[in-house]
């Protein structure tokens, strides 16, 4: 009791003085957001570009805002004003209030001290106009590395407006190519904001207007606390850091965490199935598993083979334990549950995406003829890392693929070191590919010009200007050493033409402003895939993510592609009756 009191009186003290304090350190989890990440893998936040680990991207709506927000309601995606409100929209002209009163994060001091978090007010700094002004820029500068530039590119071709004028109102002159609807715009400027002030390429952004700020570390827990300047109502979000996510279900049951964004496999947990204590909710997938074929090591007739031999329906039953005692279950934000088929892909593209579901592509889904097992090598040697993101799942992969069973012993597949994936010495490559969109804003980059590096996204996007004034993809953006399928353009290789036109169509793909030439290059993509056979496309993982009942589950929607933190400012804990 005199602890209590003695804190109490800390606290008006430190209100009185012009700081506040937040105990975080207590056992319970009370008026925190409490959030498990894996410990070696502590996410490095850029709002404009994707991450390797899916955590950091999430946490994009936590710190930032844009002019308008991704939300979520019960019915579906819904933007909602931020540092903009949409004031009118004639003849392509878009105008929008700026809110000048927002303050970044920058205007308080936050630092942890044993045991407590304070929070001082600095000098204030407001959001203005140079501030978008930069972002814009920035986005331009980074190109189709960054979804934000393919986002904004197809609306604003020359990334800036006008103003503002004396009631704070800019214009943005929105291309007049296509029929414009709220939503549209609001989506277009979803994009988040960062202060002008910013490095152009820091190694991280921290500094926002969103509903929460970054305190700091301690015992590599990552701590956030809201803004005084935002109307978040649980006080804290906790990041807490484990081996890997293969406890998470226990240390939820535990009450070392309260959320919990997904669950291995993406399926239903046993665990946690005492519905007084937890409750779920599901969204679209936004992961997917594939193998990548070494195109140095197999050559077309081999990869067409040993796509046939690779039946992504066996796979995936497996995975599952479908018709088992042990089966997974999984649910579904659109209706019933365990509902598998949906996840099994036959494209580079999933079938949850834009472009299967709206039939931009249609997939060629049945082999026609059983695999000519004489052209494939003796085994078939494949390579996968097991120390990041789904590392449970990805050995559950490894363990099936290797039960002569599946595919009468013909696969062999490998869990090495991440600097061994770098070397090359395989057939294929087993990959997560998590983070992919579901709208037409698909990261093909993520799939071809990523290096093979498990544990760092990086893209070996190289672009140049052509003899007619055009910036053109450079041929050196293919090289073996800089992707997983290992293609090179400067080989002898018979399909070296088939490359580079690969090359040409998927930076036409995620450079072009037009979504009509995005659906075209979509067709061309994967038809061309089709006929080389540059993968096996086996899954989609459910998105399921589990919260304490320490939460009201009324006030937490997840739906569709937005994030599944975007409403975090409105989440609220359980009234006890």
């Amino acid at each position: 009791m005199k602890k209590a009191i003695i804190g109490i009186v800390i606290a008006l003290l430190g209100i009185s003085g012009g700081s506040v304090y937040y105990f975080v350190f207590r056992k319970n989890l009370k008026d925190q957001i409490v959030i498990p990440y894996i410990a070696h893998q502590k996410p490095r936040i850029d709002p404009h570009v994707p991450s390797a680990v899916p955590l950091a991207d999430k946490l994009d709506e936590v710190l930032f805002d844009g002019l308008f927000n991704v939300s979520a309601n019960p019915s579906g995606i819904v933007y909602e004003d931020a540092l903009g409100e949409l004031m009118s929209f004639e003849k392509n002209t878009v105008s929008i209030r700026l809110k000048p009163r927002k303050k970044w994060h920058s205007s308080y001091t936050v630092a942890i001290e044993k045991d407590k978090i304070s929070l001082t007010d600095a000098q204030a700094v407001y959001f203005i106009a140079k501030d978008l002004k930069f972002t814009l820029s920035r986005i331009q500068k980074l190109g189709s590395i960054s979804p934000d530039y393919i986002l904004v590119s197809q609306a604003i071709p020359d990334f800036d407006f006008t103003g503002p004028d004396d009631n704070g109102v800019i214009k943005f002159q929105f291309r007049g190519d296509r029929i414009w609807n709220e939503a549209d715009i609001k989506e277009v400027l979803s994009f988040k904001i960062l202060p002008a002030e910013s490095e152009i390429d820091a190694p991280m952004y921290k500094n926002g207007t969103g509903p929460y700020l970054q305190a700091g570390d301690s015992e590599n827990k990552i701590f956030y606390i809201k803004s005084p300047d935002n109307n978040a109502i649980i006080q804290n979000v906790v990041l807490k850091p484990f081996i890997d996510n293969s406890t998470y279900s226990t240390e939820l049951k535990n009450r070392n965490i309260n959320t919990l964004l997904s669950t291995p496999f993406g399926a239903i947990s046993s665990i946690l199935a005492d519905t007084n204590a937890y409750f779920y909710k599901s969204s679209i997938s936004t992961c997917f598993f594939a193998i990548f074929y070494n195109v140095e090591r197999l050559s077309v007739t081999q990869r067409q083979a040993l796509r046939k031999l690779i039946d992504n329906q066996k796979l995936m039953n497996r995975f599952f334990r479908i018709g088992t005692p042990q089966q997974r279950h999984i649910a579904n934000y659109r209706g019933s549950g365990d509902n598998y088929e949906d996840y099994l892909n036959y494209s580079m593209f999933p079938t949850s995406s834009y472009y299967v579901e709206e039939e931009i592509i249609i997939p060629q889904k049945e082999q026609q003829d059983a695999p000519d097992l004489s052209v494939l090598p003796d085994t078939v040697r494949i390579q996968t890392c097991l120390n990041n993101d789904y590392r449970e799942e990805l050995a559950d992969l490894v363990e099936a693929m290797n039960d002569p069973t599946l595919f009468g012993g013909r696969i062999k597949v490998d869990a090495v070191q991440n600097d061994e994936i770098k070397k090359g010495n395989y057939d294929a490559v087993l990959v997560a590919i998590s983070g992919y969109r579901s709208n037409f804003l698909f990261d093909l980059y993520n799939l071809f010009l990523r290096e093979p590096d498990f544990e760092t996204y990086k893209l070996n996007l190289h672009t140049k200007i052509d003899k007619k004034g055009k910036v053109v993809i450079d041929e050196q953006s293919f090289q073996p050493d800089k992707n997983f399928f290992r293609i090179g353009l400067n080989t002898n290789s018979p399909e070296q033409q088939d490359f580079r036109q690969l090359l040409e169509y998927v930076y036409g793909f995620m450079s072009t402003r037009e979504i009509g030439d995005k659906q075209y290059y979509a067709r061309y993509i994967d038809e061309l895939d089709q006929r080389l056979a540059l993968g096996s496309w086996l899954f989609s993982l459910p998105s399921l993510a589990y919260f304490s009942t320490q939460f009201d589950n009324q006030t937490i929607d997840l739906y569709g592609t937005a994030s599944q933190l975007s409403t975090i400012e409105k989440w609220q804990e359980r009234k006890k009756k």
